[in-house]
């Protein structure tokens, strides 16, 4: 007698929601460059490096470091980068392992 292997798919019908994001920019001279970084683990060290290099490569870069504490979604760090958005050209986030 055949055996049967039952296969279960689990999906679920999602919402998707399109947004709008700014264009991407050119240069880096003279721009603000916000951080943002969740401490989650190596976080800063990636965020620090990438400082470094936008500090190397392009003049007159000013940043802006936000943190918050704790595991965060996209959601939960919104409040953050509305603050930081208001102020910098860019944000750079960091929020996962």
């Amino acid at each position: 007698m055949p055996k049967t292997v039952t296969i279960l798919v689990p999906t679920a019908e999602s919402d998707i929601k399109t947004i709008s994001v700014n264009p991407r920019l050119n240069d880096f001279n003279g721009k603000v460059v916000g951080f943002l970084w969740n401490e989650k683990p190596n976080g800063d060290f990636l965020l620090i490096r990438i400082q470094e290099l936008l500090s190397q490569k392009y003049r007159q870069v000013k940043t802006i470091w936000e943190q918050v504490e704790g595991l965060h979604t996209a959601v939960e760090v919104a409040p953050e980068v509305k603050r930081i958005a208001a102020a910098a050209d860019t944000i750079i986030i960091a929020t996962g392992d």
